[in-house]
């Protein structure tokens, strides 16, 4: 089973699972550019994983006669070391709790290796996923302060703004590295002066001050031309009060990926801007 496997991973073209992911994602850019390498990152990885097991196999195989005893003797020790104990100095303890003292030893070792499996897999689906963003660079070399959330930006923009158009962005975040993958788009992001020299944090650790729409005037906001504002804010500081539903194109286009039941927890507002409009 395991050489079939093996088999058929490194016979399968890369083309034909790569048209198959791309097939089951939105048509945006960004979905097809994620879709499109994370599955190639997946087979090269079945192909590894799959011949690696297959040579470990083929070794147990081999050393059978060795290793089978070896390991049974290692599961008889195991289960005896963490069932009740013998020792005549713990005659006085009751059989109930000697008996519960052990299972909670085997359940505490059986949860620590799921827990350790769980983590293992989610980690390797973590690691395919980010795959084409990150790839073998480290995260400071290739966007410090991408995030799942910026992502869902990207492709709500990528559908509801046609290329070409120019945006106005405010934002506690900086996000200069959304015009590489908002082109042929233009975007503008002023930024504010106390955040000019500052290095973002994950996760909003660090609040950066940002610009509100109030806090620009009309002619500041006719020189940029834009055709589209959008306001993008995370930080409590500035969603504190604010109808994080007032986009309900953003609302609808969540709703229609992640289920009815989705409600956001940070602001985002994309409109269009009319010449002359006061803010």
């Amino acid at each position: 089973m395991s050489l079939a496997l093996t088999g058929a991973a490194w016979i399968l073209p890369v083309e034909i699972v790569q048209a198959w992911a791309t097939g089951r994602v939105g048509k945006d850019d960004f979905s097809q550019f994620e879709a499109f390498e994370a599955s190639a990152a997946s087979l090269w990885f079945a192909r590894i994983a799959l011949t690696t097991s297959l040579l470990l196999l083929s070794i147990a195989w081999t050393t059978r006669r060795r290793l089978i005893p070896f390991l049974a003797k290692t599961v008889i020790e195991l289960w005896q070391a963490t069932g009740p104990q013998t020792d005549p100095s713990q005659s006085k303890v009751p059989s109930a709790v000697v008996a519960a003292r052990s299972i909670l030893i085997r359940g505490f070792l059986a949860a620590w290796a799921l827990l350790a499996i769980y983590h293992a897999g989610f980690s390797i689906h973590r690691r395919l996923w980010d795959w084409p963003v990150y790839r073998l660079d480290a995260g400071q070399v290739v966007l410090p302060n991408i995030s799942e959330t910026n992502r869902e930006l990207i492709r709500y923009l990528e559908a509801a703004t046609p290329p070409g158009s120019r945006i106005l962005v405010l934002s506690d975040q900086k996000l200069f590295f959304l015009s590489y993958y908002l082109l042929p788009r233009r975007l503008f992001h002023p930024t504010h002066p106390d955040s000019e020299f500052v290095i973002a944090q994950p996760y909003n650790e660090r609040q950066l001050a940002a610009y509100r729409l109030s806090d620009l005037s009309a002619d500041r906001i006719a020189e940029l031309r834009p055709d589209y504002i959008l306001e993008y804010f995370e930080g409590a500081a500035y969603i504190q009060g604010e109808n994080l539903v007032r986009d309900t194109a953003w609302v609808d286009f969540q709703r229609r990926r992640r289920g009815p039941a989705w409600r956001p927890g940070y602001l985002v507002a994309l409109r269009r801007y009319a010449a002359g409009e006061t803010p």
